[in-house]
């Protein structure tokens, strides 16, 4: 998977240029460096569609972990007191800001990602291939908070099907056809007897604590 083209399909625009970020409400420049220039480690800077998420996306490779979290923290901390005028635009991105860190070695200490100084921080593996294109494997894209498992990639478990109705009543007389039936949802209430009542009558409910205290060492 090609990290932009997914964070572009999603719906998230590139807004690391100042010209972009502008047509948002929003000043980037006190996030690139004294010269003017974007920091070298500063890679993407994705906003959501709705504009309450923003992706800071950092090269793990330009220097030690530590010192580059503390440093994106204060950038960060910084943009999100003075990075627009329209305070209501900063208010709605607080506490939706994320550093994806990106890195190549295996052998990574990602104890950073615990920390929720300023932003949450999610260490990424991933390949940086020509042309600035960086490549992320399906298995560690899950880590991004808006993937989605695409549904073909289930499959059902035959094994754990077989288990499933192995451990389900054995109904030779018919007295738990009640539990295939399609049901309304109830609010939760209560009787006159002080029993709970859902979505299965009382006689319902006693059949199938019956079977649980009956057969509650076979399950397990």
């Amino acid at each position: 998977m090609l990290l932009q083209e997914f964070f572009t399909k999603s719906n998230y625009s590139n807004i690391i240029k100042k010209e972009d970020a502008v047509s948002y409400g929003l000043s980037v420049e006190m996030l690139y460096d004294e010269n003017e220039k974007l920091p070298k480690e500063f890679i993407c800077l994705y906003i959501s569609k709705t504009c309450d998420e923003l992706f800071f996306i950092l090269d793990g490779r330009e220097c030690e972990l530590t010192q580059l979290c503390e440093k994106w923290d204060r950038k960060i901390s910084a943009f999100m007191t003075f990075g627009s005028k329209d305070k209501e635009i900063l208010r709605k991105l607080k506490y939706n800001v994320i550093q994806i860190i990106l890195y190549e070695n295996p052998i990574v200490d990602r104890s950073e990602e615990g920390s929720l100084n300023v932003t949450r921080k999610i260490l990424l593996p991933c390949f940086f291939k020509k042309n600035g294109v960086i490549e992320v494997q399906d298995d560690e894209a899950v880590e991004i908070p808006f993937y989605l498992i695409p549904v073909g990639d289930f499959k059902v478990n035959e094994e754990f099907v077989t288990e499933l109705n192995d451990c389900l009543p054995q109904d030779e007389r018919g007295e738990f056809e009640f539990l295939s039936l399609k049901r309304k949802l109830v609010q939760k209430r209560v009787d006159d007897n002080n029993f709970l009542k859902k979505n299965f009558i009382k006689e319902e409910y006693d059949k199938i604590k019956e079977w649980l205290n009956t057969n509650v060492d076979t399950i397990s």
